[in-house]
C-alpha cells in the first residue's frame, strides 16, 4: 500500500516497472499524522526520514500488506521549507529559493514482513534570479500550497526561473523511482518470493 494521496505521487507510482508490469497493484490511502521538523546536523534529510517513517508506520497500523511512504523536504542552508501556510510565506520561500542552489531530499519508507527499510535520494536545484511577475502569478494560483518549498519542478509556469537540476526531476516532484523501484524489489517482492518458499 502506498501511504499517500498526492496526486503527484499517485502519477509517480504509474509508472514503477513493478506496477506496469502488474507484479503489484498499488492502493493509495492517505497518511494523516503530524509532521515533524528536527533541528541539528543534516536537518533537512533527518526531517524527510522521519517524516516519511511516520507515515509507514501510523499506515501499518490500518493495513496488513506491505506501506511504503515518503516525505519530501527542501532545505536551503539550516533551513527546511514546508508547505507555506499563506502567500507571504510562499512569497518568503521564493526570495530564498531565488538566485540559490537548494536541495529537494525524499525519504522512503518500507514496513514490510514487520521489518522497516529505509533510504532517500538527494537532487540539487538552482532558481535563477527573482523574478516577481512569475512568482506573483504563480503565488495567485494556489499552487504552491500543498507542495514542499512551495513548487512543483514540473509546473511549467516555473520554467523561466529553473536554471539548473542536478539529479533525478521525479525525486523532486516527490518520488525517486529508481530508489523505489529498487526497494520495493528488494523488501516487499523478493521478501514476498523468499517467504513462499
Amino acid at each position: 500500500m502506498f501511504a499517500t494521496a498526492s496526486p503527484r505521487r499517485v502519477e509517480l507510482a504509474k509508472k514503477l516497472d513493478c506496477v506496469k508490469n502488474g507484479r503489484i497493484t498499488p492502493v493509495f490511502a492517505p497518511s494523516n499524522v503530524n509532521e515533524v521538523s528536527l533541528d541539528g546536523k543534516d536537518r533537512a534529510a533527518r526531517t524527510a526520514r522521519a517524516n516519511a517513517r511516520l507515515k509507514a508506520e501510523h499506515a501499518a497500523k490500518t493495513h496488513d500488506a506491505p506501506v511504503i511512504a515518503f516525505d519530501t523536504v527542501v532545505g536551503i542552508g539550516d533551513e527546511v521549507l514546508g508547505k507555506p501556510t499563506n502567500k507571504a510565506d510562499a512569497l518568503r520561500m521564493f526570495k530564498l529559493l531565488c538566485g540559490n542552489t537548494h536541495s529537494v531530499i525524499t525519504a522512503v519508507c518500507i514496513i514490510a514482513n514487520g521489518k522497516v527499510y529505509e533510504d532517500g535520494e538527494t537532487t540539487f536545484v538552482t532558481f535563477g534570479a527573482f523574478d516577481p511577475v512569475v512568482t506573483d502569478r504563480y503565488i495567485e494560483s494556489g499552487a504552491p500550497f500543498d507542495k514542499a518549498g512551495g513548487y512543483n519542478i514540473a509546473d511549467a509556469e516555473l520554467a523561466p526561473i529553473v536554471s539548473s537540476v542536478i539529479g533525478g526531476i521525479d525525486n523532486v516532484v516527490g518520488m525517486p523511482l529508481t530508489l523505489s523501484e529498487k526497494l520495493i524489489e528488494e523488501n516487499i517482492l523478493y521478501g514476498e518470493a523468499r517467504n513462499s518458499h
